[in-house]
């Protein structure tokens, strides 16, 4: 699979990864394993995606499939979204299709810059550098 979505610290950061080549079926099954999480956090719940490691996204044309995606029961958990990149198709796709979902969006180029982030931006979250 080439995804995988856990909490960072529970219930409170999600951490989504992708790697490889990734399919439209992967971005639904990221999606809604990552919603599936989410309403199960405390807010103000945040998710970083990792996209460091993808080598080839679904088109573009498949993110309008993604717009009528339902975020009401979770939106007022959503803190940040922070997607994690240093390909720059990657940013431009992925400021194309995050805000669809009409949430607090950043990019960074490495997790550890994520995470300092979300630590000078939340001061309820413990300590999250490892």
């Amino acid at each position: 699979m080439p995804y995988t979505v856990r909490w960072y610290v529970e219930k409170r950061v999600l951490l989504s990864r992708y790697e490889g080549v990734v399919t439209l079926e992967d971005a639904r099954g990221q999606i809604t394993e990552g919603n599936n999480l989410l309403r199960q956090g405390i807010p103000l719940t945040h998710s970083i995606i990792d996209m460091t490691a993808v080598e080839k996204l679904p088109p573009l044309q498949a993110a309008s499939e993604f717009m009528s995606t339902d975020l009401s029961d979770v939106r007022d958990k959503l803190g940040w979204t922070i997607v994690v990149t240093n390909n720059k198709f990657l940013k431009f796709a992925s400021s194309l299709f995050v805000p669809m979902f009409k949430v607090r969006q950043r990019f960074y180029s490495t997790l550890d810059e994520a995470l300092t982030f979300l630590q000078e931006e939340d001061s309820t979250l413990p300590p999250l550098k490892k």
